[in-house]
């Protein structure tokens, strides 16, 4: 059984120190991709999830994996490389699970409030807009779920841990 990774380094400390240079644009970093050829930045980082994802290879990952593909490397020579240690321990892999889904947890919830909140933006300019009933009638399917929307962002805005998980719960498997 596999087991949590100890001293794993910061994604942006590395990716730094191998010559990549960033633009912050929100709570991400964007540069040019290190692993192909672009003219525009494609590859972002999320410093977070401490994760990486380009757009243009739709390559993506940790710190681990960004090593094995710009070095060419094993996963164990990447572990090397970056002088991380492997500890196997049932517990510490069920505390790192636990931390993992606690940490997606809060992305979908941040994720799902971002979606929410453009959706809604993007409504009310398009409401802004239109002049007459007609304009505005092939947008009556979201005009419609525009207090849903709302109900969601005042939980997703709140610090009510339950109602977030009931939602998460019923956006994501459906309960």
């Amino acid at each position: 059984m596999a087991g949590p990774i100890r001293n794993k380094p910061e994604i942006i400390g590395l990716l730094e120190r191998e010559g990549i240079v960033f633009k912050k644009r929100g709570k991400h970093l964007w540069a040019l991709c290190p692993l192909h050829v672009e003219k525009t930045p494609s590859f972002k980082v999320d410093p977070d999830k401490q994760s990486f994802y380009c757009f243009g290879c739709n390559a993506g990952g940790d710190i681990i994996t960004f090593v094995q593909v710009y070095r060419n490397l094993s996963f164990k020579e990447a572990l090397d490389y970056l002088h991380i240690q492997k500890n196997f321990t049932p517990k510490s892999f069920r505390e790192l699970t636990k931390r993992n889904l606690i940490q997606d947890f809060k992305g979908w919830c941040n994720d799902y409030y971002d979606e929410i909140c453009t959706r809604y933006r993007t409504l009310n300019r398009v409401k802004m807009k239109v002049r007459t009933m007609e304009e505005l009638e092939p947008f009556n399917p979201f005009i419609h779920k525009e207090p849903l929307w709302e109900f969601y962002m005042d939980i997703l805005e709140s610090d009510d841990v339950e109602a977030k998980f009931q939602l998460y719960k019923e956006k994501v498997y459906g309960e």
